[in-house]
């Protein structure tokens, strides 16, 4: 088989397992070269000379007297190394760039580092001036400081009772501190008025050291030993190296006419580059295709699979979801949408397998499949955020009128207790210490507000049911700070509160009936499937409703539920007045509770839903357009 027909059957393969679709291509001018190519490298090596002072401590190095004179050797070895006079740096250089050279055209430029030698010379200490000491700044110099306690005067003034003449007798003694003397001797210099000098450390000499530091910076020309070679050679190789050439020669330094953009050292060599190009023909469209190097690498395949890609994806987002699931599938689809979401790069992009203009229409398809699926996941959340709001809005009613008929008095007092509008000022109060949590100290409050906020915070990254932004997180994290507190307190108090009451359950029952007996209903239209059953049902729940109501009326002279039967009606009306009350009180919050499952339970169970819907595509990068890969 020869070379054209392997690349023709190569082709054809790759494109059915990449698109799941033949691909009827035919190549034709098979045109083989193997042009030599040769290579002058040259650097301007720029050798710099750095002064490090070291203080009172000398380092290691060649040591060249007096500072002055170690920095005069450094720069006439620099001035060496420059100039390519010395073997050493030479052969130092080629061990640093040479393998950089022969496995890569694209070399960067080099840090060489310093130079082997390090000169070091010292001078006087400019601060002592050799002497190793300096003047005692606590007492100046002087030895000794005034004293504290007499202010320099050597006498304090003392005072005695004189009980014999009946009277207080003021005077002067001698100062118990400085003996009299005004004085005190200097506890930092010892009385001698002067310290180890702390730039040298009482060395009297600085020690400075000098280290040659190169930079190797390259220039390169390179041209074809013959005419035979394809025109875009020359950016292959700029953009493949010379890792893909054949038969590299050795690496040799060489003297060339002329200067290389005054490069100080020149390095050349040869190599030889197979290259091979092809027309293509797809479709009754002509195509070149372009390989080169050790394993015939793409440098373009001219998009030779943009019919056999697009034949698959153009179905995409057409409305039929077995063709987009198909379309996900396919590995050529999948990998440009994943390169294209995780904005990484593929060959089948960069070597042209696939165009440009393809791989854009590809993805616009894609991005429309996201937005369809993203509207279908919200479709009909409105109606169902409204009907979720009466329910957990009766919900948390019901319960509320529950626990005031059940705990009268309890509902009572509920308008002394703090309410939700009092956070702001009960947080502030936290914030500014006036009071301590638990009795601990005020201060521990910031460590209890911190570590709130950072609980939720991670919380609701780890828990929350699917990825949102960093700036919801903090919003959700700050709310939940502010308010847990808040329900917590409010929760652990009202329960011990409740538990010391005594609870009316006769009177709950024939009032609570009122309010629970309504879900018999709901239940009633809600359980039937068919339409006329949901109606039996409502008929058979406003039946066991009023038989509930009329029972507890005819049981009441017996039981004594309620204690004036002939005002049955009115007692029980004012029984739930005061439930009402305690409601208006606590509006706020129940109005929270009932927004809040609202929103976070409805739109949870839209999600889910939706999420299941999208699984069903098996495509991990789809979950990941949705946000849906949590």
């Amino acid at each position: 088989m020869s070379k054209l027909e392997q690349f023709q059957d190569f082709i054809r393969r790759n494109g059915k397992e990449l698109t799941g679709v033949d691909v009827p291509i035919k190549l034709s001018n098979e045109q083989e070269k193997l042009p030599q190519l040769k290579f002058t490298f040259g650097w301007t090596i720029e050798v710099g000379v750095s002064t490090h002072e070291h203080g009172g401590y000398c380092p290691s190095g060649i040591k060249s007297g007096t500072a002055s004179n170690a920095r005069d050797c450094a720069h006439e070895k620099a001035k060496e190394y420059a100039s390519g006079q010395n073997t050493l740096f030479n052969d130092r250089f080629l061990k640093i760039l040479g393998p950089d050279i022969s496995s890569n055209f694209l070399i960067r430029n080099k840090d060489l580092k310093s130079a082997p030698e390090t000169y070091v010379g010292s001078k006087l200490c400019y601060n002592c001036s050799g002497s190793g000491t300096q003047s005692c700044s606590s007492c100046y110099g002087s030895g000794s400081n005034s004293c504290n306690r007499c202010s320099g005067s050597g006498r304090v003034s003392v005072s005695r009772y004189d009980s014999y003449n009946n009277r207080t007798v003021y005077t002067t003694e001698s100062c118990s501190s400085c003996w009299g003397r005004g004085k005190t001797t200097c506890h930092t210099c010892g009385g001698s008025g002067s310290v180890t000098c702390n730039t040298c450390n009482g060395g009297g000499y600085l020690y400075y050291s000098y280290t040659i530091d190169g930079d190797a910076k390259r220039s390169t020309k390179w041209a074809y030993n013959s005419n035979d070679y394809h025109e875009w050679t020359s950016e292959f190789v700029k953009n493949n190296g010379l890792n893909l050439v054949y038969h590299l020669t050795e690496i040799t330094e060489v003297d060339v006419e002329g200067t290389l953009d005054g490069c100080t050292f020149i390095f050349a060599f040869t190599a030889k580059l197979p290259t091979l190009q092809f027309t293509a023909t797809i479709d009754k469209v002509d195509t070149k295709m372009c390989f080169a190097g050790k394993k015939d690498t793409t440098h373009n395949a001219g998009g030779v699979y943009d019919p056999a890609v697009w034949s698959v994806a153009q179905k995409m987002a057409g409305g039929s979801q077995s063709a987009d699931k198909m379309a996900l599938a396919t590995p050529a689809v999948k990998n440009i949408i994943e390169a294209n979401v995780t904005n990484s790069q593929i060959a089948l992009l960069d070597e042209n397998w696939v165009s440009t203009e393809i791989k854009d229409a590809v993805i616009s398809n894609y991005q429309n499949l996201v937005t369809q699926l993203k509207k279908h996941s919200v479709k009909g959340i409105a109606p169902n955020m409204f009907l979720s709001l009466i329910k957990y809005t009766y919900l948390f009613f019901t319960l509320g009128m529950l626990i005031a008929l059940l705990y009268p008095s309890f509902a009572v007092d509920s308008g002394n207790r703090m309410s939700v509008t009092q956070i702001p000022e009960w947080m502030m109060a936290l914030l500014t210490m006036k009071f301590g949590l638990f009795g601990l100290p005020a201060f521990v409050n910031y460590a209890f507000v911190l570590g709130l906020l950072w609980l939720s915070y991670q919380s609701i990254k780890t828990w929350y049911w699917k990825s949102i932004s960093k700036a919801k997180i903090w919003v959700l994290a700050i709310s939940i700070t502010l308010l847990l507190p808040h329900f917590a307190f409010t929760l652990y108090y009202n329960i011990v509160d409740l538990l010391n009451r005594s609870p009316t359950i006769a009177s709950t029952l024939v009032s609570g009936s009122l309010l629970v007996g309504l879900y018999l209903l709901v239940i009633g239209v809600k359980w039937p499937e068919k339409w006329y059953s949901k109606l039996f049902g409502l008929i058979a729940g406003i039946g066991i409703y009023c038989a509930l109501q009329y029972g507890f009326f005819f049981i009441n002279p017996t039981y004594g539920f309620i204690a004036n039967h002939a005002n049955y009606v009115s007692e029980v009306a004012v029984l739930l007045s005061s439930g009402l009350d305690f409601m208006a009180h606590n509006l706020i919050e129940w109005g929270l509770l009932s927004i809040s499952f609202t929103y976070f339970l409805t739109r949870r169970k839209f999600w889910l839903k939706a999420k299941t819907m999208v699984a069903d595509y098996d495509s991990p990068v789809l979950l990941k357009s949705m946000n849906m890969d949590k």
